[in-house]
C-alpha cells in the first residue's frame, strides 16, 4: 500500500467492531489479508528539482524558499533550511508541527533520501522514507531523479475486510483505522479528503481517494478464484504517476 496522506474518522473503528462472526464467514473478501513481500514490484514516478541560491522547485510545484524563515504555502507555513548534503523542510499547520522532513543528497551524487516524519490530526506519528535515483543534470539535488523504493513505519502488512450488505469496513496495511463506506462507489468523507469504494465485480474491488476535487490514488483488488488470494494494483495518477503491484493471502 501506499502511503495516502489521508487520516480516518474514529467512527469507522466502532463500526468495523460491531460486525458479527457469522457475517464474516459469508462473504470471500471478509478477513485478514497478509502482504507478501516478496511480490512487491514498484514503478515510481520522476520528478525533476530546480535549484537556486534562494531554494528549490520540484516540478510544477510552489517554490520551496530556504532562508530559515517560515512561509505561508498551502499546506502550511514551510521553514526551510539548507543543510551540508541538501535542505531540512519543517511544515506546520496553526502552530503545529506535521512535517518534518529531511533531503538528503548521497556524496557521489547519484542517490537522494527524503525521511518524511509526520504528525497526523488523528493516530500515532510515523515516518516515511522515500529513495530516488539520479536519471540526468547534476549537481547536488538539480536534475531528473526517478523514485525507486518507499517505506513507512506504520504499514504492518495486513488489510482487513468486511462486507456486509451494500456497505464494506475496509484497512489498508498502512492506515491506522478502518473506514465505512457504501459498496456502490458513493463518496465518502474522511480527513483530508474523500474515499469511494465499489464492488465492479463479485471479484474487483476499485478504490479510489481524493481531494481538492482530483483523483489522488486508484487501487484496484482482485480476488482470486480460490478465495486464497487478492492481487492489488495501486496506482498515483500524474504528474506523480507510479504504479505498485503485490499479492495478499488470507490469513
Amino acid at each position: 500500500m501506499k502511503h495516502s496522506g489521508i487520516a480516518l474518522g474514529a467512527a469507522a473503528l466502532a463500526l468495523f467492531a460491531a460486525y458479527t462472526t457469522c457475517s464474516a464467514q459469508s462473504n470471500p473478501w471478509n478477513g485478514s489479508w497478509k502482504m507478501d513481500a516478496s511480490s512487491i514490484k514498484y514503478d515510481g514516478y520522476t520528478s525533476t528539482f530546480t535549484v537556486d541560491p534562494d531554494g528549490y522547485t520540484m516540478d510544477k510545484n510552489p517554490k520551496i524558499v530556504c532562508d530559515g524563515k517560515p512561509h505561508q504555502m498551502k499546506n502550511g507555513m514551510t521553514t526551510c533550511n539548507k543543510t551540508p548534503t541538501g535542505y531540512h523542510v519543517v511544515v506546520t499547520d496553526k502552530g503545529k508541527k506535521t512535517r518534518d522532513n529531511t533531503l538528503s543528497v548521497s556524496a557521489d551524487g547519484k542517490d537522494v533520501t527524503v525521511k518524511s516524519e509526520r504528525v497526523p490530526a488523528e493516530g500515532e506519528p510515523y515516518t516515511i522514507t522515500a529513495g530516488w535515483k539520479r536519471v540526468s543534470g547534476g549537481p547536488g539535488l538539480a536534475g531528473t531523479w526517478k523514485q525507486t523504493y518507499f517505506k513507512e513505519t506504520r504499514d504492518n502488512g495486513i488489510m482487513k475486510v468486511h462486507v456486509s450488505g451494500d456497505t464494506i469496513s475496509f484497512q489498508e496495511t498502512d492506515t491506522p483505522k478502518p473506514m465505512v463506506c457504501k459498496l456502490d462507489g458513493t463518496p465518502t468523507k474522511i480527513d483530508g479528503g474523500e474515499v469511494s469504494i465499489k464492488l465492479a465485480d463479485p471479484h474487483t474491488l476499485k478504490v479510489t481517494y481524493s481531494s481538492d476535487g482530483e483523483v489522488r490514488r486508484e487501487n484496484t483488488f482482485v480476488l482470486s478464484a480460490d478465495g486464497k488470494t487478492v492481487h492489488e494494483t495501486d496506482v498515483t495518477p500524474p504528474p506523480a504517476t507510479s504504479t505498485m503491484n503485490a499479492t495478499l493471502h488470507k490469513m
